[in-house]
C-alpha cells in the first residue's frame, strides 16, 4: 500500500487526454498529487507560471496601478486569472482561448470555473484583438496579457506589428500589456527581436525575469 502511494505521488499518472486540432494531443497529468497540463510535450500550467504571474502583477501593485478591466489572451488553466482575481479582486476579465478542449481540461481540473468576473471568449485571438480594435465604442482594458504558446512555439501572428499595434487601441491611457516569453538559452535570440520590434510600438518597455520566463511589459 505505501508502495504504490509512494509510486502514485512521484510518478506522474497521466489521468485525461484529449484530441485537438490546435494543439494536438493535450494531457492532464497529476505529479506530486497536482494535476498539470501538457501540450505540445510542454508544461503549461503549474506553480512556477503561478509564481511568475505573481510576480508581474505585483510590480503593478506596487505602483499603484489601476487594473478594474482584464483581456487574456491565451487563457490556458487560468493561472493567470488565478493570480489577478488575488491581486486585483474587483478586476473584471475576458479570457480569449482558441482551444475549447482547453477551457473543458482547465474547469473540470484546474478549477477555472471558481474564478469569478471571468468570461471566456472561445476565439482566435488575433482576430479578437483585431476586431476589438475596430470598434469605435469597444471597452479598452487597463491590463492586456499575452501567453499564447502552442508547444514551445508561437504563432507568427502574435509577434507581427500589426497584432502589437492593435493591442495599443485597446487599452486605455496608462494601460500595460504583459507578454510571456520562455527564456532559455535558445529562445533568447527570438526574444531580443520581439522586444526591438515591441519598442517600435509601445511608449516604453519594461522587463521583469523570472525561474524561466522573461516577462514583457509594454506600456501606452
Amino acid at each position: 500500500m505505501l508502495k504504490r502511494w509512494f509510486n502514485n505521488y512521484f510518478k506522474p499518472q497521466t489521468i485525461r487526454e484529449y484530441r485537438s486540432d490546435h494543439n494536438g494531443l493535450i494531457q492532464v497529468v497529476m505529479a506530486f498529487n497536482k494535476p498539470r497540463l501538457i501540450m505540445g510535450g510542454m508544461l503549461q500550467s503549474g506553480d512556477l507560471m503561478k509564481k511568475a504571474w505573481n510576480k508581474a502583477l505585483t510590480k503593478l501593485v506596487e505602483k499603484n496601478k489601476k487594473v478594474e478591466q482584464t483581456l487574456i489572451i491565451g487563457l490556458g488553466c487560468g493561472d493567470c486569472a488565478f493570480e489577478i482575481q488575488k491581486l486585483y479582486p474587483k478586476a473584471l476579465m475576458t479570457g480569449v482561448e482558441i482551444d475549447n478542449q482547453v477551457v473543458e481540461a482547465a474547469q473540470c481540473y484546474f478549477s477555472l470555473a471558481t474564478v469569478k468576473n471571468l468570461k471566456i471568449a472561445i476565439d482566435d485571438g488575433a482576430k479578437y484583438v483585431a476586431k476589438l480594435a475596430k470598434e469605435k465604442k469597444t471597452s479598452k482594458f487597463d491590463l492586456v496579457i499575452v501567453d499564447t504558446y502552442i508547444g514551445d512555439k508561437i504563432p507568427q501572428v502574435f509577434t507581427s506589428k500589426t497584432f502589437l499595434s492593435n493591442l495599443t487601441k485597446i487599452l486605455n491611457h496608462d494601460g500595460v500589456v504583459i507578454f510571456n516569453r520562455l527564456f532559455a538559452k535558445k529562445n533568447k535570440p527570438t526574444v531580443e527581436l520581439f522586444i526591438k520590434q515591441a519598442e517600435k510600438v509601445f511608449g516604453k518597455i519594461t522587463l521583469v525575469r523570472t525561474t524561466s520566463n522573461l516577462l514583457v511589459f509594454g506600456w501606452y
